[in-house]
């Protein structure tokens, strides 16, 4: 073999430890994805600048597994594997690794000089492990780092000044963990932090100097915790916050002036809490578009309470406890769109509730207990596309506020106890002219009188009026509801026309005669009753024998061919 051949070979081995790709592994170019591996793999070539890592049966990480290509790593991901253990300086030669993520490992705690020469490191996800505990000077060598996932692990408190020296973060995810408590300086130092992500912990309170540093932040995550008192000061830092989501915890309060420094607040959630009241003025001029306050417990609404909200378009107030909404209580609303109050305790309005809203379109009140509406309902609002009143109290719309409907395209009256008297006519007349404006209109039917129930409304005429209800209709009409629902329905009785004097002795035959027949009659009925019954019985049980059987069968032959798998009600 000459010099030639000697120097073919060396240049065929150079390339096969450069370029060689491990086994279990596929490679491209300098990225290599590995998955379903027993241990590291070995023989990555040197030129590796992507290492992916799934699904890995690997206890620990060791300095060894990296050198042969620790210079050129540029990203390293190891994802849902057993690994337990990072050992010290493992990544000390990898100086140029800019993103790091280990996620969905068994890792319980890290070493405190694991990240120390990571100096070009600007992503660190060490999400949905086991940690428990984090140093307060282990991640402070990472200034370059712009994102932080510490969320899904098991960490009940975070030290003060656990992230000083992270100057550039700008995103920090700490979701989903057992967080009970933040200390003061917990952020000191978080300058440039623009998401903050605290939901679904166990919060109960906040200190007032919490976000102080934190003056680039623009979105703040809450909802999910435990809150329920936020200090009067919490966002006084906040200038540049759009979003801020506090809705799913315990708060049935807000102090004065909470939302007065928060210029650029364009979103705020405030949902699902339990909040009794809202003072005039609270929310500040906020460049809010919506604004979410269903399911506290109001119990009624203020004047001037949103008057600063001059942008918003989108106001719910549903399901809460309001039986009162004050003249005033939606001044400033200048660009509101949508109205809910839906589910709430309303029995009625005052005149011009709805005044001063002129981009008004839908207001929805349905389950409530509205009895009765002013005629100025609609006072002040040019144009509705819809009005939904259904499931109320509703026996009556008066004139008056028919008139006003002129400018609703769609209303929505299903599921009143409408009572068909003298009074239902102005709006049998108005359903008559306007039959597009009310949708399934042949559901709407008369509740009472009892005689009249189940009445189309819209066939409802004075010849109604006229008629005489039968006996035991009266008599229960002068129940109250809960004796109707109490006393059992009775058939009316038998009219019968009486025989004049002269013959009552000839009358006494006859009725004896009448008595006997329908005695007679009744004890017929019965026995065709037993029969059918005892017919009926016989077959039902047939059927049931039929199809246990049949089960049975189809059951034993399944269970022949495959087991029976787990189902989930």
């Amino acid at each position: 073999m000459d010099l030639r051949h000697y120097i073919i070979l060396g240049i065929c081995a150079v390339n096969a430890v450069v370029w060689g790709c491990p086994a279990q592994c596929q490679c491209k170019s300098s990225k290599i994805q590995c998955q379903e591996l027993n241990e590291f793999p070995t023989g990555i070539p040197s030129t590796t600048s992507i290492l992916y890592i799934q699904q890995a049966n690997i206890s620990s990480l060791k300095p060894a597994d990296m050198d042969a290509f620790s210079e050129a790593l540029i990203t390293f991901v190891v994802k849902n594997s057993t690994i337990r253990e990072v050992e010290p300086h493992t990544f000390d030669r990898a100086h140029n690794l800019m993103n790091l993520m280990l996620t969905g490992t068994g890792l319980v705690s890290l070493t405190e000089d694991l990240f120390q020469r990571l100096q070009l490191l600007t992503s660190l996800s060490l999400s949905d492990n086991k940690l428990n505990s984090l140093s307060s000077s282990i991640l402070s060598p990472l200034q370059a780092l712009k994102t932080l996932d510490l969320s899904i692990n098991q960490f009940t408190s975070i030290p003060e000044r656990a992230f000083q020296g992270l100057i550039h973060l700008e995103k920090l995810m700490l979701q989903k963990n057992s967080i009970g408590e933040l200390k003061a300086r917990t952020f000191d130092g978080l300058n440039k932090l623009k998401t903050l992500s605290l939901q679904h912990n166990n919060l109960k309170t906040l200190p007032g100097s919490a976000f102080e540093d934190l003056v680039n932040l623009e979105i703040l995550h809450l909802q999910n915790n435990g809150l329920t008192h936020l200090p009067a000061e919490i966002f006084a830092h906040q200038q540049k916050l759009t979003k801020l989501y506090l809705s799913n915890n315990q708060l049935s309060s807000l102090p004065d002036g909470i939302f007065l420094n928060l210029p650029s607040l364009q979103q705020i959630s405030l949902y699902v809490n339990n909040l009794q009241s809202l003072s005039p003025g609270i929310f500040g001029n906020l460049p809010l578009k919506d604004l979410w306050l269903y399911d506290n417990r109001l119990t009624k609404i203020e004047k001037n309470v949103f008057s600063n909200l001059t942008q918003v378009r989108l106001l719910v107030l549903s399901r809460n406890q309001i039986s009162h909404v004050s003249p005033g209580a939606f001044n400033g609303l200048d660009e509101l769109e949508e109205i809910s109050l839906h589910t709430n305790r309303l029995v009625t309005f005052e005149a011009g509730v709805f005044r001063g809203l002129p981009k008004l379109a839908n207001i929805s009140l349905e389950n409530n207990m509205i009895e009765d509406l002013p005629g100025e309902l609609l006072d002040g609002v040019s144009h509705l596309f819809q009005l939904e009143l259904q499931n109320n109290s509703l026996p009556h719309l008066r004139q008056e506020v028919l008139d006003t409907l002129v400018n609703v395209d769609n209303v929505v009256l299903s599921k009143n106890p409408w009572k068909c008297d003298h009074d239902l006519l102005p709006l049998v007349e108005w359903l008559k002219k306007n039959t597009g404006k009310v949708k399934n209109i042949t559901s709407l039917t008369c509740s009472s009188p009892t005689h009249l129930a189940n009445v189309s409304i819209i066939n409802f005429t004075d010849a109604y009026l006229n008629q005489t209800p039968p006996p035991h209709i009266t008599q229960n009409e002068s129940l109250s509801p809960t004796e109707k629902w109490q006393k059992p329905h009775t058939p009316p009785p038998r009219k019968s026309t009486s025989a004049p004097s002269a013959n009552s002795t000839s009358s006494s035959d006859k009725n004896n005669s009448s008595k006997d027949q329908r005695e007679f009659e009744a004890l017929s009925t019965n026995m065709h009753l037993i029969i059918i019954a005892v017919v009926c019985t016989v077959v039902i049980i047939s059927i049931i024998i039929f199809v246990v059987y049949w089960r049975r069968n189809k059951q034993g032959s399944q269970d022949l061919r495959h087991p029976k798998p787990n189902s989930v009600i």
